[in-house]
C-alpha cells in the first residue's frame, strides 16, 4: 500500500505569507488586503482556505470541528513565529516529534518562559514518550515497516539512516522529505527500489514508492 503527501503542501505550512500576484478573474479587488477577502463558493478568507488544505480538509465542506482545528492550528503557527530565540526554536525543536497533536504544542508554547515550559515537559513526561514507543510501533520497528503518525526517532529504528534529507522552510519545525533507497527482487531479478517518506513537525505524513 502506497501513501503519499504532496511536499510542497508540508511547505505550505512553515511559510507564512507566500508571494501572491493576482490574475484576471481571481476575484480578488485593487485595493483590499487579499487576506480579508473572502471566496464567494467558501464563505472563507485565504487563510482559512489555506489551512484547510494543510490539514488536508476541503474548504467546501468544513463543519464546526474542522473550524475549531483550523483555529488551532492558526494559534500554533502564531506562536510558533513568536519563538524569538534560538535556545527557545531549539527547545521547541527537540520536543517537537514527542507533541501528540496541535493542542499540545499550543498548551507548551503558551507558557511565556523557557523556564516554565521545560517545567512542563518535565511535568508531562515528554522524553519518556521517546523511550518507550506503543505497542505499535515497536511492532512495526520489529517488521521493517512505518505508518503516518511515526516519529523520525522510529523511522530511524525501522528503515535506518536516510541517504537524502531535503527540508521544507525553516528546520526546526522538522517538514521533511528523506529519501531510501534499496535492491529488491523482482521475477526479471533485482531492482533499485527509491522510497521517500514525508515529514510534518518530525512525524510521517505519507510516504511514495519509485
Amino acid at each position: 500500500m502506497k501513501a503519499f503527501f504532496p511536499f510542497v503542501l508540508v511547505a505550505l505550512s512553515t511559510l507564512g505569507c507566500a508571494q501572491f500576484q493576482r490574475s484576471a478573474g481571481s476575484g480578488y479587488q485593487e485595493g483590499i488586503p487579499y487576506v480579508e477577502q473572502k471566496d464567494r463558493n467558501t464563505g472563507y478568507d485565504r487563510q482559512t482556505r489555506q489551512t484547510a488544505y494543510e490539514l488536508g480538509k476541503d474548504p467546501a465542506s468544513l463543519n464546526s470541528e474542522d473550524l475549531e482545528e483550523i483555529r488551532t492550528r492558526q494559534q500554533l503557527r502564531q506562536l510558533e513565529r513568536s519563538l524569538s530565540s534560538k535556545k527557545e526554536r531549539e527547545q521547541y525543536s527537540k520536543i517537537l516529534p514527542w507533541l501528540k497533536n496541535d493542542s499540545e504544542k499550543v498548551s507548551f508554547l503558551s507558557i511565556p518562559s523557557i523556564e516554565g515550559r521545560q517545567q512542563w515537559i518535565n511535568r508531562n513526561n515528554i522524553w519518556s514518550r521517546s523511550q518507550a514507543p506503543q505497542e505499535e510501533m515497536k511492532n512495526l520497528i520489529e517488521t521493517q515497516d512505518i505508518a503516518v503518525g511515526m516519529p523520525q526517532d522510529y523511522v530511524r529504528r525501522s528503515w535506518g539512516e536516510p541517504m537524502g534529507v531535503e527540508v521544507s522552510g525553516n528546520p526546526i519545525y522538522k517538514n521533511e522529505r528523506w529519501k531510501y533507497q534499496r535492491q529488491v527482487s523482482t521475477s526479471q531479478g533485482f531492482r533499485k527500489e527509491t522510497r521517500y517518506v514525508y515529514f510534518e513537525g518530525g512525524r510521517v505524513v505519507g510516504w511514495e514508492t519509485e
